[in-house]
């Protein structure tokens, strides 16, 4: 069992040094000129394990190729290349590049490797898509370091500083498919339509017949349970070996399954070369991947190659959640955060499912947004339910703040627009409950610490409701517990309502010490306050009509909205109309207001905090 959220954190803590921490590490990539991104897009690696979130087409994948080509002696050039269909455009003395940065422990500084698109001639032809390593160009913002002349510092040549030297792992998840599916599904038929071709001393006029004879091969190289079987002067199989007790645990764990045992064989069977097969044996019995789901397949091929990566390797995942359920997505990226632990491994990966991203650091999730021209740009930190949102997840989870009345609601709702990110305003829905503070702390939160959405859930009360500061229930001794109650009334001038046998006079003695304990838990992390008084107090602020001598007093900064809004209409106004009169100040005083500034960082502050359910 590997827990997700002590992985996660276990990285937390490496990251403060990350560089350092993983060899060879990749601080950031830059793009002056490359594809659909946009100039000069930069991409800061700030944790070992970086998910790219964004619509197709967006250059997620163009990231990894970028990715892929960084180290020494590899090229972007594998995977992006021009053709008559689409060819790759150069400007004038400005090829496609890009820049990254790492560590160089002999000049004890992080320096930065540009690789660009050259024409070049190699094996006397004219190659259009290499990637060669190139000077430091000033023009790209790259410094030339001071080197005195004549000194050699490892890494560096001339003019460069050279490529990382580090392994590359890709697994794209689109293609990790099995020989069966490869050939049933994508081969071409062994014959043309209605011909008929002797193949050795059988004839084969389909793929039916086709995999029929090559299962008979799989079969015995399985059975060999080695590389031995010979046909045609070569090998059948280039590796053929049982899973680990490491491997086989791990596909076990992501899967959800129990395996007894797992042989994997690459062979050229199939009508392939470097095909995958894979035989499992549950206490069910046992089946080959042309009864396993695809899911299998892929997960059993990315732990056997994440757990042989070299330490310190970079690791490339290519919508690693395709054939996974939403658990076996959790389980995978718990598996990837523990693999990258262990073996130092830098891990991006490209992802369109929540589920990947759910329990990442903010910082760990970047957004590829379009912008107007259509080139496409990079957020540099999103929170998890802000990309469900830019991913058109309709059941992304909210965080809801619950407020006191309709002022307090338009208050809130004002704040938010000092949150740049529109994706991240969307996650919020404010609420207002009837029944005021009293109903929300007696009642309402009760009810909510027991509900599935709870730690979604921000009560934010008016300022005047603040009574005496929060207490951590565990720096409560148990033999205080008959003194919880009163500890929770000093807190919040309340005696809560909770869902115990018999009710809380004479009812169930444990369940009510421990609901008071899960409320005092419950408050000190989910219940917060507007800044000033009231909400009237911060709209009257806001446009400079507080008249002092209401300042910090609720009832007088009431009474003078009211009269505002009264001598604003010509006759008295109804209590809608000065709620409508108070959103009309907030809007109008809202770019100078620190305290709907303050507001917008307390509702940024608890997104930060909040895990998805």
């Amino acid at each position: 069992m590997i827990d997700l959220s002590s992985e996660i954190n276990n990285l937390l803590k490496m990251s403060e040094n990350v560089h350092k921490i993983f060899p060879k590490y990749i601080t950031h990539i830059r793009f002056p000129r490359y594809k659909n991104m946009a100039p000069n897009t930069r991409l800061d690696f700030e944790f070992p394990i970086t998910a790219l979130v964004g619509p197709n087409g967006s250059g997620k994948t163009s990231v990894l190729n970028a990715l892929y080509g960084a180290p020494i002696r590899k090229s972007t050039g594998e995977y992006w290349f021009s053709t008559e269909v689409d060819p790759i455009e150069e400007g004038e003395g400005s090829p496609n590049r890009f820049i990254y940065g790492h560590y160089n422990i002999a000049h004890k500084a992080i320096v930065e490797t540009r690789k660009a698109r050259v024409q070049k001639r190699r094996d006397g032809k004219e190659d259009p898509n290499y990637w060669e390593p190139t000077k430091e160009s000033p023009g790209d913002s790259m410094t030339v370091p001071n080197i005195a002349k004549g000194k050699k510092i490892e890494g560096r040549s001339l003019d460069r500083w050279n490529p990382v030297n580090r392994k590359v792992v890709y697994i794209n998840f689109r293609r990790e498919l099995s020989a069966f599916d490869k050939y049933f599904y994508f081969g071409k038929d062994p014959v043309e339509k209605g011909q008929l071709k002797r193949v050795g001393a059988k004839t084969i006029n389909s793929k039916k017949e086709l995999i029929r004879r090559d299962s008979a091969r799989l079969a015995r190289v399985l059975e060999l349970e080695d590389t031995s079987l010979i046909l045609n002067n070569r090998k059948v199989a280039t590796e053929n070996r049982t899973l680990s007790p490491k491997e086989l645990s791990a596909v076990s764990f992501i899967l959800g399954r129990e395996y007894k045992e797992a042989r994997l064989v690459k062979h050229r069977l199939f009508k392939g070369d470097g095909n995958l097969s894979i035989r499992f044996i549950t206490d069910h019995g046992q089946y080959s991947e042309a009864f396993a789901g695809s899911g299998e397949v892929a997960v059993t091929s990315c732990v056997a190659q994440a757990l042989e990566a070299k330490p310190g390797s970079l690791l490339l995942l290519d919508e690693p959640e395709v054939s996974l359920h939403p658990g076996a997505q959790e389980r995978l990226l718990a598996f990837i955060a523990k693999t990258a632990k262990e073996n130092k491994l830098q891990v991006v990966f490209s992802t369109h499912s929540p589920h990947l991203i759910a329990a990442l650091p903010h910082n760990a999730i970047k957004t590829f947004v379009q912008l107007q021209d259509g080139s496409f740009s990079i957020l540099p930190s999103t929170h998890p339910y802000a990309a469900f949102q830019r991913l058109g997840v309709l059941d992304s989870k909210e965080i809801i703040v619950i407020v006191e009345d309709r002022l307090a609601q338009a208050t809130v709702q004002q704040s938010l627009l000092f949150l740049e990110d529109e994706a991240l305003r969307n996650i919020f829905r404010i609420e207002y409950l009837p029944g005021g503070s009293s109903a929300v702390l007696k009642f309402r939160i009760p009810v909510l610490m027991e509900g599935d959405a709870s730690p979604n859930v921000l009560v934010l009360l008016d300022g005047d409701q603040k009574k005496g500061p929060f207490v951590k229930p565990e720096d409560i001794p148990d033999a205080m517990n008959k003194e919880l109650g009163r500890i929770i009334k000093e807190i919040v001038d309340t005696e809560p309502q909770f869902l115990v046998d018999g009710g809380n006079a004479g009812g169930n003695e444990l369940q009510l010490t421990h609901a008071r304990r899960r409320y005092l838990k419950w408050i000190g992390s989910n219940l917060n306050y507007l800044p000033l008084s009231c909400p009237e107090e911060i709209a009257l602020k806001a446009t400079n009509t507080l008249d002092k001598t209401g300042a910090g007093n609720s009832l007088k900064c009431k009474a003078q909205l009211q009269k505002l809004a009264s001598e604003n209409k010509g006759t008295s106004a109804t209590s809608e109309e000065i709620d409508s009169f108070g959103s009309v100040l907030l809007g109008m005083g809202r770019k100078d207001s620190q305290e709907l500034k303050y507001i917008a960082d307390t509702l940024k502050n608890f997104a930060a905090n909040v895990k998805r359910a």
